[in-house]
């Protein structure tokens, strides 16, 4: 289990979100997979592309020391990332994911979302303030809903549409 906010945001929004994370804070972003480990932190949100949908953020004030690997070639549930390192040590850590919304495909399978796993039973439990880092968490999200347009997707779903994304959102 975790906590969630469904959240799209543009290029520019992100650049804001950004601004907004680390006015008060040192945060990486974490990348799911590179061609080395040094690669995995990248200091801003890459262009929108293949393999760049998907992120962790780091509140460095947040102690945790990040682990590599490399996935294996033959990988059968992600052949497109064999020889890449990823983080195997992520549940557990302080961290929260961040999806892109997929602007291009109007029926996604996978919208954005900003997420916090909160699953604490299925690993030895986390090593950092989870009250500290859930009023971080809570401070992030009350910050994308004032920014962002409660746009209702299926009925009882709704999503967080920042303003560049608002511009960018297919018709219905």
């Amino acid at each position: 289990m975790g906590r969630q906010t469904a959240v799209a945001l543009s290029e520019d929004d992100e650049r804001e979100f950004l601004g907004f994370l680390r006015a008060d804070a040192d945060v990486k972003i974490i990348q799911w997979a590179a061609a080395a480990p040094e690669l995995i932190f990248v200091p801003e949100f890459p262009k929108c592309g293949p393999g760049q949908h998907s992120f962790r953020l780091w509140n460095t004030a947040f102690p945790w020391q990040p682990e590599f690997a490399r996935w294996k070639p033959g990988h059968v549930q992600y052949p497109n990332l064999a020889g890449q390192y990823y983080l195997k040590n992520t549940a557990g850590a302080p961290l929260i994911e961040y999806t892109r919304e997929t602007f291009d495909n109007p029926k996604p399978l996978v919208h954005g979302r900003v997420y916090w796993n909160t699953d604490f039973a299925v690993y030895t439990g986390p090593t950092y303030d989870t009250a500290l880092f859930g009023q971080w968490f809570d401070k992030i999200v009350r910050w994308l809903r004032k920014r962002g347009k409660r746009v209702e997707l299926t009925k009882g779903w709704s999503q967080y549409w920042l303003p560049g994304a608002l511009n960018l959102r297919p018709p219905a």
